[in-house]
C-alpha cells in the first residue's frame, strides 16, 4: 500500500500535511488528559515525560515517513519537518493561550518560563534525532532508535491508561519499544562483526534510555536552579532509577525479536535468489 501510493507523498503539502498528521497522532492521548485544563501538549510541571514521549514518537513516525517514503530525500525530509515544526508551534501556542492567558499582557509565571526552556531544549534534541535517523545509514540509525523507542512503550501505556478495561495490558505494553528496537536490529542482520557490535551498543542503550527518560522527565518538573545542581541531580536520579528498573525482559524480547527477524530476512533473500 505504501508503495503504491509513493506517488502522492512526492506532493510537497502532503508531506507537510504528513508532518502535521504525525504531530496529532502523538499527542491524541492528551486530548483526553487534558480534558479538564483544556491545554492539549503537556505541561513541564506536571508532565515533563509526556513532552519527552510525544517528541519521541514524533520522531520515530516522521523519520520512519522521511527514510520509507522519501527515501531519505533532503526535499522530504525538511518539507516533513516544517509540518512537524508548525505542528509543535500550534500546540505550544493553544496551551500558552489556555494556560497562561497574562502572556499577551506581558505577564508570565516563573513555571511557564521552565516550561519553555524546557520544550526548547527537548525540542532541539529531537530535531537533530529526526535528521540524523531519517538521513543515517540503517548501523547508525540503530543506536539513535535504541535511544528513544522506549517512548512508543510510554505512549502505548498512557493510551492503555485512558481505555475501559485495557489496564491489564500495560504491562505487557512495555515491551513495545524493545520489539521496535528489535525490528531494526533484525533488519539490519548480524552477519557482520560492525552489525553486532551494533547489537550490543544499542541493547546496552536501551538498558539505559528508561531511567534517562525518566530522570529527565523529574529535573523538568523539579524547581531546582543551577546547571551544577541540575546535573549532579540527573546523575544520581539516572543511577537510582538504574538499580530498581528491570532490564532482562526487555533485552531479551529485543534479541529475540531481532533474531526471528534477521533469520526471516535471510530465508526470504535466499528464496528469491533461487527463483
Amino acid at each position: 500500500m505504501l508503495r503504491t501510493s509513493a506517488g502522492v507523498w512526492q506532493n510537497w503539502w502532503m508531506q507537510l500535511v504528513a508532518g502535521l498528521l504525525i504531530v496529532a497522532v502523538a499527542v491524541s492521548p492528551w486530548l483526553w488528559i487534558g480534558y479538564e485544563d483544556q491545554a492539549i501538549l503537556p505541561y513541564a510541571s506536571n508532565d515533563a515525560l509526556g513532552i519527552l514521549v510525544v517528541f519521541a514518537m514524533t520522531t520515530l513516525l516522521s523519520a520512519y515517513l522521511a527514510r520509507r517514503m522519501g527515501r531519505g530525500g533532503t526535499r522530504f525530509t525538511v518539507v516533513a519537518d516544517v509540518g512537524v515544526v508548525l505542528g509543535y508551534l500550534a500546540l505550544a501556542f493553544q496551551s500558552l493561550y489556555v494556560l497562561e492567558p497574562g502572556l499577551f499582557k506581558g505577564e508570565i509565571s516563573v513555571a511557564t518560563v521552565h516550561h519553555l526552556y524546557f520544550l526548547g531544549a527537548v525540542f532541539v534534541v529531537f530535531q537533530v534525532l529526526y535528521f540524523l535517523i531519517a538521513k543515517l545509514k540503517l548501523i547508525a540509525v540503530a543506536p539513535l532508535v535504541a535511544l528513544i523507542a522506549v517512548g512508543v512503550s510510554y505512549w502505548l501505556q498512557v493510551i492503555a491508561s485512558l481505555l475501559v478495561g485495557a489496564q491489564t495490558y500495560t504491562h505487557y505494553l512495555w515491551y513495545a519499544g524493545p520489539i521496535l528496537l528489535g525490528l531494526v536490529l533484525g533488519v539490519l542482520g548480524f552477519l557482520k562483526a560492525a552489525n553486532l557490535l551494533i547489537w550490543i551498543l544499542s541493547l546496552v542503550i536501551q538498558w539505559l534510555t528508561p531511567a534517562v527518560f525518566e530522570s529527565v522527565a523529574a529535573l523538568g518538573q523539579s524547581e531546582e536552579r543551577g546547571f551544577s545542581n541540575n546535573l549532579r541531580t540527573l546523575s544520581h536520579d539516572i543511577s537510582q532509577t538504574m538499580i530498581n528498573q528491570e532490564w532482562q525482559t526487555p533485552v531479551l524480547v529485543s534479541l529475540a525479536t531481532a533474531m526471528l527477524t534477521s533469520v526471516i530476512m535471510l530465508i526470504v533473500h535466499k528464496v528469491r535468489r533461487h527463483r
